[in-house]
């Protein structure tokens, strides 16, 4: 299953998580937000309920495949379930595309410039403003839902990309070993 999260910093012990997309291979896309019901708390810092979804979401199958997941999806899920004296994400099968892709190929390793230079499919990255990922946890109802349906586009579509990449990577040869969350097998 591929995954992607979307957070309002690089580090857990300042941001929180907003979103998670799913994509299981070759069904669609799926994302748990934190302005759902079930993941909404009245202090806006507080995404304990979202990040023990996502974590046992994750822990649903057999085989996890990010973008750059390792260094930083895994861990920020993990810190910010550590805030919540939550336990951590189980180890498990895990292709980070980011670190397989940088083994292999003399290019640029951004998502989105991989994505042009193998991928030129109808499916591709979009950007977001900078103002919009705080206006996700913002006082004016419209405007944070406005900011979270395009940061939940974003992240949707990243799985989509992600998955693209994937399978060229595993038709092509270039995944060669699958680490278990840091220790190969």
């Amino acid at each position: 299953c591929g995954f992607d999260i979307e957070a309002t910093n690089l580090k857990a012990n300042i941001g929180r998580i907003l979103c998670c997309s799913f994509k299981p291979l070759g069904q669609p896309v799926y994302t748990f937000s934190g302005l759902e019901p079930r993941f909404k708390k009245l202090d806006n810092h507080d995404d304990s309920a979202l990040a023990a979804a996502i974590r046992d979401e994750l822990e649903q199958y057999d085989i996890i495949v990010g973008w750059n997941s390792k260094q930083f999806d895994v861990k920020f899920i993990n810190g910010r379930n550590l805030r919540a004296d939550q336990r951590t994400k189980d180890a498990q099968y895990h292709c980070d595309s980011m670190w397989t892709w940088r083994s292999k190929a003399a290019a640029w390793s951004g998502l989105d410039n991989v994505q042009k230079f193998v991928a030129s499919t109808g499916v591709s990255k979009t950007p977001i403003e900078w103002s919009q990922w705080m206006r996700a946890l913002g006082w004016n109802k419209e405007l944070r839902e406005t900011a979270m349906n395009e940061i939940i586009t974003h992240c949707e579509r990243d799985v989509e990309v992600l998955e693209i990449v994937y399978l060229l990577q595993a038709r092509n040869n270039v995944i060669r070993g699958l680490r278990k969350d840091g220790g190969i097998l």
